[in-house]
């Protein structure tokens, strides 16, 4: 049976997930704030910089926009071309060479480390073990064997494979191979070392979600299936011991309750603990909806929470095209909070908040997507979820045995900056596999880090690493691993929304994207009336099934009893993907099939093509609140016969 859960304890344990395990985009001491569509009005300052400011600005969009076009067109190259025209390079960085296995494809010198090292194995020699390893995979990273020999000898003897580091090197098995697969995340020898290397520490969790990527991510490969089966396995050991864990921590925080219940003569001591506990035991995702329902309710009833569907469609549009490459299935579900700091969250089980401020601060549907996948990443990882479970135990065992704040804060922040650094990396490759610009978080950051003065360097009382840093290590993780930079950005659609959001005319946005006019107009009533809507419309949605993704990019009202909407189909798999436009439908609520005329310039979409097309909705008037409560149905005629449901 569930307790009721009040929701001032929703906040606060939202604020564990949150704020403490590094959930949110930013440290809860950094807040900056975007600009809004309300605000004091500012006196008139025209000058040539502005001017010059602001012709940059419409250029730069423009270029973008036409860009993105022929991206969508296939053409590729003509694409790639314009976004290089606007995008400013890379500081150098060594890009990741080709890996190699056989040693005599190693130079003299690599030849010479590594007949050492496996000297110093036979001879039991760590000075010889070490240090020759050290070398060969400092000069030749590209080597995979010496890599999985490294973790081996580390694995065998810890302590001098700790000792023999020194600054920047890795200390242990783990290191070893987390860093190689970091390089080299598409070679499966690696990646089945790492994970070895975490059921053996009893992490499943992180062995699952590694399986879990390299069979979603790289599924032409021979070895996904191996991948997904190893990747069930971990999740149903992770869920084993994680309940072990909990059901010991209820009867523990029952004990200390009771015994500090006890010596104060406070009867409810305990009872908030153990409640914690049994909604923990419920798992990530009943967990998290219970929270997250909780915090939907305190926004409404602050006039917080944003409910304008093409917006919310848009946010779901961009998610649904990530979630299929995270790794864990949940039900995600999308929240867009009023509000003008540039921040967002996770909650365990999928569930995503974020601000209006960091939509407006984002420049692209890319970056947008970046900083979804960063906390998609989150929940996926479960660092909120294992951050509140063992928050739980220790804040119990503080209660009997004495723990310095300042030690719980260090253990917490350093925890809190790891957990960044993997949001970042896992976001960043998700990222890029879904289509969008490799840089879209990279390039979040860099704003960010503009807004924040330029810091460059962590201190070890930051939650977050510095966005400078961030900025340095994600650029090179996209130059070392070859990642696309000249991808989708998406830059039209998401002025629009920036536009509603705002209150902004579109027209008058789109044409004159860098305007700052002297007074900002009043913020739009984002749930217009009843007047009907004609011309373009914007909305948003989208499914993603097996590397192949439809979704909905507007639409156009020509009556009040027709209406037009565009879709694309995506196919990213090695093999054709097609439907018939015949058996396609569009739905009611209650499953009612609306008369429609389908068009496109084909019905088969080959391997890596892209078509797009139109359905025409006849007989149904367009609905001006934005969601239409209506389904667009897409039958596969193909091998597989998939159903992609869209719902807009």
């Amino acid at each position: 049976m569930t307790r009721a859960f009040p929701v001032a304890q929703a906040v606060k344990l939202s604020l564990i997930l949150g704020v403490t395990t590094g959930s949110c985009l930013l440290g809860s001491n950094f807040k900056v704030h975007a600009e809004s569509g309300t605000g004091a009005h500012r006196q008139p300052q025209i000058t040539s910089v502005k001017l010059a400011q602001n012709s940059s600005a419409i250029s730069r969009f423009q270029t973008f926009a036409e860009a993105d076009e022929l991206y969508q067109k296939g053409q590729l190259q003509a694409a790639e071309n314009l976004y290089r025209k606007v995008k400013s390079e890379f500081a150098a960085s060594d890009r990741r060479r080709t890996a190699i296995y056989e040693v005599d494809k190693l130079p003299g010198d690599g030849q010479v480390y590594w007949r050492n090292a496996n000297e110093g194995l036979q001879q039991n020699l760590d000075s010889k073990i070490f240090l020759p390893l050290q070398l060969l995979l400092s000069n030749y990273p590209e080597f995979i064997k010496g890599h999985l020999l490294l973790a081996e000898a580390c694995q065998n003897k810890p302590e001098a494979c700790k000792n023999s580091a020194k600054d920047g090197q890795p200390k242990n098995a783990l290191e070893v191979l987390g860093r190689a697969v970091e390089l080299y995340p598409d070679e499966p020898e690696l990646l089945k070392a790492k994970i070895n290397a975490l059921e053996k520490e009893q992490k499943f969790l992180e062995a699952s979600i590694a399986a879990r990527q390299f069979a979603t991510i790289y599924v032409d490969y021979p070895e996904a299936p191996e991948f997904e089966q190893l990747a069930e396995k971990n999740l149903q050991r992770h869920h084993s011991k994680l309940n072990d864990d909990l059901r010991f921590q209820g009867i523990f925080s029952a004990v200390v309750g009771g015994v500090k219940a006890f010596s104060t003569k406070d009867w409810q001591a305990g009872v908030s603990g153990f409640e914690t506990v049994s909604m923990l035991l419920q798992g990530e995702s009943a967990f998290g909806k219970e929270v997250a329902d909780k915090l939907v309710k305190q926004y409404q009833q602050e006039g917080k929470l944003l409910e304008d569907p093409q917006v919310l469609n848009y946010v779901r549009g961009i998610g649904g095209r990530l979630e299929p490459l995270m790794g864990r299935k949940f039900d995600y579900e999308y929240y867009v909070i009023q509000d003008s700091s540039i921040n967002a969250f996770a909650l365990p089980g999928g569930k995503v908040f974020v601000n209006t401020g960091a939509i407006l601060a984002a420049n692209s549907e890319a970056e947008l997507a970046g900083l979804l996948s960063h906390e998609l990443a989150h929940a996926v990882l479960s660092h909120g979820f294992q951050r509140v479970a063992q928050g739980k135990f220790i804040s119990s065992l503080s209660n009997v045995i004495p723990m310095p704040d300042m030690l719980q804060e260090m253990v917490g922040k350093e925890h809190s900056r790891e957990n960044e650094r993997q949001a970042d990396i896992l976001g960043t490759r998700v990222l890029t596999k879904a289509g969008y610009a490799a840089d879209g978080l990279r390039n979040l950051m860099a704003t960010l880090n503009a807004k924040s003065g330029g810091k460059s360097e962590t201190s070890w009382q930051s939650t977050h690493p510095a966005p400078a840093e961030r900025v340095t290590y994600l650029e090179n993780l996209i130059q070392s691993n070859n990642y696309n930079r000249y991808a989708f950005e998406g830059v039209k659609k998401h002025k629009e929304i920036q536009d509603l959001i705002q209150g902004v005319t579109p027209s008058i946005a789109t044409t004159n994207p860098g305007s700052q006019p002297d007074e900002k107009p009043p913020k739009a009533n984002l749930n217009p009336g009843s007047k009907p809507t004609r011309g373009v419309v914007a909305i948003a949605s989208g499914q993603t099934r097996d590397n192949v993704e439809i979704r909905i990019d507007g639409g156009k009202v020509e009556s009040n009893r027709n209406f037009t909407i565009n879709f694309i189909v995506e196919n990213r798999s090695d093999r054709p993907f097609a439907f018939v436009p015949l058996y396609a439908e569009v739905v009611t609520e209650s499953g009612k099939k609306l008369k429609t005329r389908f068009s496109s310039a084909q019905a088969q979409v080959p391997a890596k093509g892209t078509i797009k097309g139109e359905v025409q909705v006849l007989g149904q008037t367009w609905n001006s609140q934005g969601s239409q409560n209506l389904t667009l149905v897409i039958k596969e005629s193909t091998g597989g016969g998939r159903i992609f449901r869209i719902p807009f």
